[in-house]
């Protein structure tokens, strides 16, 4: 009783211990307190998971891309040409920060073998769309349509032939005909004027123009008429017409065999893909035309730059180059050294396309900004500044 009285005199109150219903509680509030934990990291990750559009990468982008005019061109250690400016202006309208990752000259299938292994995000260069490749990579939506053309010497190894062509051509033959109706006209207004002063122009109609035809011969090739001394105004003025007439017939007699002689030193003996089988050919290795002549069964030579290529073109070593349109005619305007043309129609259609890995969103995005180029005439600027025929 003294502890009891104690205990309360000192104002402690004993301790109970607690009861079923208090430790269900406990554990209740516990378990939802580590529910909420758990239901906050979740909502925070889930959040985090999906790739916002407008927000930037992680690390820039890893851009594959190949050397191979006017696609891709590299001067001091800059990268150019039509397919780098289209890159960089989709870059810019989709705030992409890149870096890029440069492969060998003409390598496709490097740089797609790349985006498929994920050693590069995406690849861009001359990139032709295949069912091959479509199963490798996702393309974007193409960006140019082209094909496969022929590039041949122009160079003349027979000039005396190419002379005498030029005389039998159809250019030719209608200045003829008009030339031999005018002297014959002119042969007669000298008769006329002569008849009545010139006793070899007095021997009738047919012996008259004759002489009308020697005389006007003679004022065309020389200036001179054999009679120039006799007095008429009439007779002058008939010469210095004549003689008028003969120049312009002389000027242009010139300007129409040079002008056929032209026609006949560009003429080939290759004018499109029909007239390859017999002949010695090059192309690039592993290339969509190289794909095009194993098909049909033309043996060719592998060229390793666009300069080898031009070589043994000029050279004489091949007759014909065979490859992308675009390159060719660039190549041509460039390099050619005026004895090289591409000629006849495109052959086995191509489009080019920009490379991407499977599935990935970000080729949607690259689509929206491409249409939008197309739209406001961005792209066509960029076209224009490689492919229009002043470029």
């Amino acid at each position: 009783m003294n502890g009891g009285q104690s205990a309360a005199a000192a104002g402690t109150t004993p301790q109970t211990s607690p009861t079923p219903a208090h430790r269900h509680r406990s554990r209740l509030c516990s378990r939802l307190a580590c529910l909420g934990v758990l239901l906050c990291c979740l909502s925070g990750s889930i959040d985090a998971t999906p790739a916002d559009p407008a927000r930037p990468a992680a690390r820039p982008l890893r851009v594959a891309t190949g050397v191979l005019e006017p696609f891709v061109i590299k001067q001091d250690k800059r990268l150019t040409g039509f397919s780098i400016d289209l890159w960089e202006a989709l870059a810019r309208r989709l705030k992409l920060e890149y870096s890029w990752v440069e492969y060998p000259w003409a390598s496709s299938d490097e740089q797609l073998r790349a985006v498929q292994s994920g050693g590069v995000d995406v690849a861009i260069s001359k990139l032709v769309m295949t069912p091959e490749r479509e199963a490798m990579v996702d393309f974007c939506h193409p960006y140019l349509d082209s094909g496969l053309k022929i590039m041949v010497r122009v160079q003349n190894d027979r000039p005396v032939l190419t002379a005498m062509l030029s005389l039998v051509s159809s250019n030719v033959w209608p200045f003829l005909a008009a030339a031999i109706l005018i002297v014959f006209l002119l042969a007669q207004v000298f008769w006329l004027v002569e008849r009545r002063s010139n006793p070899d122009s007095q021997k009738g109609y047919i012996r008259g123009v004759l002489e009308g035809l020697w005389g006007v011969y003679l004022l065309i090739a020389t200036g001179e008429n054999s009679d120039r001394n006799a007095p008429g105004v009439a007779r002058r003025l008939m010469v210095a017409l004549i003689w008028l007439i003969g120049v312009v017939l002389v000027a242009q007699f010139t300007a129409t065999v040079t002008a056929s002689l032209t026609l006949q030193q560009l003429r080939s003996s290759i004018e499109g893909p029909g007239d390859l089988p017999g002949k010695t050919i090059a192309t690039v290795p592993a290339s969509i035309a190289a794909r095009y002549l194993q098909q049909r069964g033309l043996p060719y030579s592998e060229i390793s730059s666009s300069e080898e290529g031009i070589a043994m073109l000029i050279d004489g070593r091949i007759q014909a180059l065979v490859f992308d349109a675009p390159s060719l005619q660039y190549w041509a305007a460039r390099r050619g050294q005026g004895v090289l043309r591409v000629v006849g129609p495109i052959f086995g259609p191509e489009k080019y396309g920009i490379a991407i890995a499977q599935k990935n969103p970000l080729r949607k995005r690259i689509n929206e900004a491409l249409l939008a180029m197309y739209a406001d005439g961005e792209y066509e600027q960029i076209h224009n500044r490689w492919f229009s025929p002043g470029s």
